[in-house]
C-alpha cells in the first residue's frame, strides 16, 4: 500500500512538474499573480481611501493642481514608452494625475 501512494505521490509531482511551463503562457498565472510587464513604469490607481489612508500617496497626488496634473499628462505624451507602457495596461493619459521618477529610474505613475 505505502509503495502504490509513494509511486502515485511521485507520478503526479512528475505530472505537475511537466504541467507548469504550460500554464505560463494561459491566464492562470496572471490571475495569481498579476501581470508583470517588465517595462519600469509602476501604475498606482488612487481611488476614494478614508482621511488616514492616504498617508501612503504623496502629497503632489493628495493636492494635485491643475497645472501639475498638465504638466504630467504633457510628460506622458511627449515619452513614447511611457505612453506605450500606459496603454498596454488600458490607463487613458487623460486620466494621470503625476508622474514620479523612481530610484532606479523606473516611472511610477498615479492615476485616477
Amino acid at each position: 500500500m505505502k509503495k502504490t501512494s509513494a509511486a502515485l505521490f511521485a507520478g503526479l509531482a512528475l505530472l505537475t512538474s511537466g504541467a507548469l511551463p504550460a500554464f505560463a503562457d494561459d491566464g492562470l498565472s496572471s490571475i495569481l499573480f498579476g501581470r508583470s510587464y517588465n517595462d519600469g513604469v509602476t501604475a498606482v490607481q488612487i481611488v476614494h481611501r478614508p482621511n488616514h489612508a492616504g498617508d501612503s500617496l504623496p502629497q503632489a497626488v493628495l493636492y494635485a493642481t491643475p497645472a501639475r496634473i498638465r504638466q504630467a499628462q504633457a510628460m506622458i505624451m511627449n515619452d513614447p514608452n511611457l505612453l506605450s507602457a500606459l496603454e498596454r495596461r488600458n490607463i487613458s493619459p487623460r486620466n494621470v494625475v503625476w508622474v514620479q521618477t523612481a530610484m532606479n529610474g523606473g516611472k511610477i505613475v498615479y492615476y485616477y
